[in-house]
């Protein structure tokens, strides 16, 4: 076994920014499978041998490689999901908070309008999908250059995808709830159902707040 030089690390990190891994996991995984072949051979066999590493884990052995960790994480993040909802695991103090930002919601209701409670009744299901990101270590990049890329970590892209999907969903119900109110001159269900719906959805993302170890940024199994 040999140190691989400067330039023969540069050329893997080279290989693999151009693969544009999306997945911090695999990234690692490539990288380590990368090292730990080429610290074998000699450096006149390195560029030979890369090539073969290359063709091993092609464009689409990447993918494929992410598609299977996502699916996998999400079905352990599920889990978690269920176990962490289960009446007798629930925190107390954060399921105290999310019913009192609905009884919150419900003392504004009496002095704004229907469309500020709509845009409030997300706000502690968004705050913690803020919180994941930046415990993800994840950034927000402002990069202007086209070609930067910067791996994320599958867990909270299991995560968000997740939260996207219930919110998707409960904008669903909420609209579909309100017309058929407004059919039946119910309208006044509104504020009522926007109140119900968002307590139900930030429970949802608590669940996910309660799925994962902040310190680790790993699943509670």
């Amino acid at each position: 076994m040999r140190k691989l030089s400067t330039e023969e690390i540069q050329a893997i990190d080279v290989r693999l920014d151009q693969m544009k891994v999306a997945y911090l996991e695999v990234y690692n995984e490539l990288l380590d499978h990368y090292t730990t072949a080429l610290e074998q051979v000699s450096s006149d066999e390195f560029a030979s041998t890369k090539g073969y590493l290359d063709d091993d884990f092609s464009w689409s052995v990447v993918r494929k490689m992410e598609k299977e960790l996502l699916n996998h994480v999400s079905g352990q993040l599920q889990r978690s999901q269920l176990e962490s909802l289960k009446f007798w695991k629930l925190d107390f103090w954060k399921l105290a908070m999310i019913f009192a930002y609905a009884g919150f919601l419900f003392a504004v209701s009496q002095f704004v309008s229907l469309d500020v409670i709509i845009l409030l009744s997300f706000a502690p299901g968004l705050a913690i999908i803020l919180v994941l990101l930046f415990h993800s270590g994840n950034y927000i990049s402002f990069s202007l250059d086209p070609n930067y890329h910067r791996p994320r970590r599958v867990i909270f892209q299991a995560a968000l995808a997740k939260y996207v999907i219930a919110f998707n969903l409960f904008n669903l119900l909420y609209l579909i709830s309100s017309l058929l109110l407004r059919d039946q001159y119910l309208g006044s269900w509104a504020m009522a159902l926007t109140i119900g719906y968002s307590t139900i959805f930030n429970l949802y993302a608590l669940s996910l707040l309660n799925s994962i170890n902040l310190k680790t940024f790993k699943i509670i199994k």
